[in-house]
């Protein structure tokens, strides 16, 4: 009797212990294929291409590559004395014509209280023309000086915000044009995770839904909130001819993948640069419940927890 009721129990404890798996696997199943959840996602932030608005030598470099720098500060300096010299040029052309209008203007004045009487209409509306011309000159000289004023400051290239410098390529004496990108500025405080979800996986995933972040070769779990979802991608499986007619690839009925569509997901807590932007995380998008059960003590989200696996 006894070696029959230890039989019953093995069969019982290796069928409940089948029975386990097979829920185990089932679900880890159904998570793997319909949860909302991705592998390629990346940590990303706001970037800032800096160029100089001006041409010239740099004359001097400040900052490192990678270094955290703070608003306004200096990156590297470009040729200030070509650019000192045409701001001098410049307010010496405007000195020039403000001297010039003073004698127009009391040329003009003379004339205009001599009148006909003396001097021909001619000569009067020649004093005339003379003075506008003269303070339109003058005008335009300070326009230019404005203008140099501008170029002068602009000669030290600032950061825009906090940030890390990076991928730095600007090296003291050698030429740099306008417009040319010289330097990344990686912007702090503004990193977020872009998941590239599959469409099929879309269904589970709404603004304001928490997720799990866990980056590349790292245990750590980060949390954050779904932001927005792209609202469309490229299609890559239409062009246009030459004739501007749409060219459609042919699919294999049997093979579809499904596209893949950015998720963004704004992070609770920013955790500077320990994660680069480009660098690769896991994502899962627990859901509005987790909102919810956030605030329980452990026992009670334990409690929760088992409730869903039964």
């Amino acid at each position: 009797m006894k070696a029959l009721t230890r039989k019953i129990s093995r069969y019982a404890i290796t069928l409940i212990l089948v029975m386990v798996a097979v829920i185990v696997i089932f679900r880890a199943w159904v998570f793997y294929t319909e949860s909302p959840w991705t592998r390629d996602a990346k940590f990303t932030a706001d970037v800032v291409a800096i160029a100089p608005d001006v041409s010239g030598l740099i004359t001097d470099v400040r900052v490192h590559d990678n270094q955290l720098v703070k608003k306004d500060q200096v990156l590297f300096v470009v040729d200030q004395p070509r650019y000192q010299q045409a701001l001098a040029q410049a307010e010496a052309d405007v000195a020039y014509y403000q001297a010039l209008v003073t004698e127009k203007r009391r040329e003009a004045s003379r004339r205009n209280r001599l009148g006909a009487s003396v001097m021909s209409r001619e000569a009067v509306e020649q004093a005339n023309n003379d003075y506008q011309t003269s303070e339109h000159q003058l005008a335009k000289a300070v326009a230019t000086r404005d203008t140099a004023k501008l170029d002068l400051e602009r000669t030290q290239v600032k950061a825009p915000a906090d940030g890390w410098v990076t991928n730095l390529n600007v090296y003291r004496g050698e030429f740099i044009t306008r417009g040319a990108t010289a330097v990344a500025l990686v912007q702090q405080h503004t990193f977020y995770v872009l998941a590239y979800m599959e469409e099929t996986k879309l269904d589970g995933i709404r603004p304001g839904y928490r997720a799990e972040i866990t980056p590349l070769g790292s245990n750590r779990v980060l949390h954050g909130t779904v932001d927005s979802i792209a609202a469309g991608i490229t299609n890559s499986s239409s062009t246009i001819d030459s004739k501007g007619m749409a060219t459609i690839d042919s699919n294999l009925e049997w093979v579809r993948l499904a596209q893949r569509v950015p998720v963004r997901i704004r992070l609770d807590e920013q955790q500077g640069n320990l994660y680069p932007s480009g660098t690769t995380a896991t994502v899962v998008v627990t859901g509005e419940k987790d909102r919810q059960i956030k605030d329980m003590s452990p026992m009670m989200k334990l409690m929760h927890r088992l409730r869903e696996f039964g």
